[in-house]
């Protein structure tokens, strides 16, 4: 396994994680407003489960529970990168690696941008991108990156 690469795929995707959690926010809100009561009256579980809708029910629960437990875990995962970005650049001599790392993979800025912002040549930035981009990996991944260098 190629850790830097999977550890760049997770930034590249972390805009879409977050696309992904509202999209099955709508999903789970729709499946809650399907499968809710039509009116009050219709509340009784065994009239329900019993009018031949057991297997849609089912269905309907099993679909929400699959979307929430997805969901819980895309969160956690976008938390951790999240997280894991800020604490990337506290160590000193560190100090852009966050910041280049969302701006490089997250937001898309151009290396010339960036070198502007920071006031850096692009080849200092790519640099700064390289040494980032490998803590990243041993911060997300553990010791496993660190055999392959």
């Amino acid at each position: 396994m190629n850790y830097v690469k999977e550890a760049e795929n997770y930034l590249r995707h972390f805009k879409d994680l977050h696309n992904s959690v509202n999209r099955m926010d709508k999903q789970i809100s729709k499946l809650v407003s399907k499968a809710g009561p039509k009116d009050i009256t219709a509340m009784v579980m065994d009239e329900r489960l019993g009018d031949g809708n057991h297997d849609e029910t089912l269905n309907m629960l099993f679909e929400m529970q699959v979307l929430t437990d997805n969901k819980n875990q895309t969160e956690k995962k976008l938390d951790e990168i999240d997280d894991l970005l800020d604490k990337l650049s506290e160590k000193p001599g560190c100090e852009h690696y966050g910041k280049v790392l969302r701006k490089w993979y997250i937001e898309g800025v151009t290396e010339w941008e960036i070198a502007q912002e920071l006031k850096y040549s692009e080849r200092h930035v790519r640099r700064i991108k390289g040494q980032a981009i490998r803590r990243f990996a041993v911060m997300l991944f553990g010791i496993e990156p660190l055999k392959i260098v």
